[in-house]
């Protein structure tokens, strides 16, 4: 009973924090960037001289960091580096220290994981509630919800959900999934979005991003954005977006 106790006052926790949270989400659905958007997190953070972290955990390759920072410079960036790895104090420490935050692709699993071993997950949390501006792709886009989808398979009847994970919790109304058209993953949305009612489903196409600020998010990008909406009971709702448009979130 205490643990359940414990577990809903986190839920409730977790869901006034994302109300009151200052700080802005870049989503990426996957595939190639779209041109300008790194230069457009600098914007968000204020300009050119904003401190960028980036955060290559989701893959086990040691350079995998190295084009984002290489992306970030090229659009004017001045203070751009990597988190260190083996050194969970100094990984803090970068964490604090940054104003926009950015997760390449890999595994969403595998980048919880570390993130937890650093010890990192709460102090991106309080960045995103500071006012970070907190983006992402592939991988990098998954971690956004609290409830995660794992990337270990794809539902294919619509009756039983995907693996399911914990996820950062920063847009913690919603269920992201990324890669969305190109690998036909709304059976598998859908299937999550059944067994978590209470959340907003939102599939990204790659190559497209969301912006999610207060109460609304943004599409921008080549291809189209799907929201499942199953929070008012009844028929699950179905809006499909594209570069220019708005959702506002409601019940966020």
């Amino acid at each position: 009973m205490k643990s359940l106790v414990t577990l809903a006052l986190l839920a409730s926790a977790l869901v006034t924090y994302s109300e009151a949270a200052k700080g802005t989400l870049v989503i990426v659905g996957g595939g190639t960037t779209p041109s300008g958007l790194h230069r457009r997190l600098l914007d968000l953070a204020g300009g050119t001289n904003a401190n960028v972290l980036v955060v290559p955990l989701a893959s086990s390759s040691t350079s995998d960091g190295a084009p984002s920072v290489e992306a970030f410079r090229k659009v004017g960036a001045t203070h751009v580096s990597a988190i260190p790895t083996n050194d969970a104090k100094s990984a803090l420490a970068a964490v604090r220290a940054a104003e926009v935050i950015w997760f390449p692709g890999g595994d969403q699993t595998r980048l919880m994981a570390e993130l937890n071993r650093l010890g990192a997950v709460e102090a991106i949390r309080e960045r995103y509630a500071k006012g970070a501006v907190i983006g992402g792709t592939s991988a990098g886009a998954a971690v956004m919800s609290k409830v995660m989808i794992t990337g270990t398979g794809d539902a294919k009847e619509g009756k039983v959900a995907p693996p399911l994970g914990e996820g950062l919790g920063l847009w913690s109304g919603a269920i992201v999934d990324q890669h969305f058209v190109k690998r036909g993953r709304e059976t598998r949305l859908r299937a999550a979005i059944q067994a978590h009612p209470e959340l907003l489903g939102v599939g990204i196409d790659e190559s497209t991003f969301v912006i999610v600020k207060g109460n609304e998010f943004e599409v921008g990008g080549k291809s189209t954005v799907l929201v499942l909406d199953a929070r008012g009971g009844g028929e699950m709702k179905r809006t499909e977006l594209k570069a220019g448009g708005k959702f506002e979130l409601g019940r966020e």
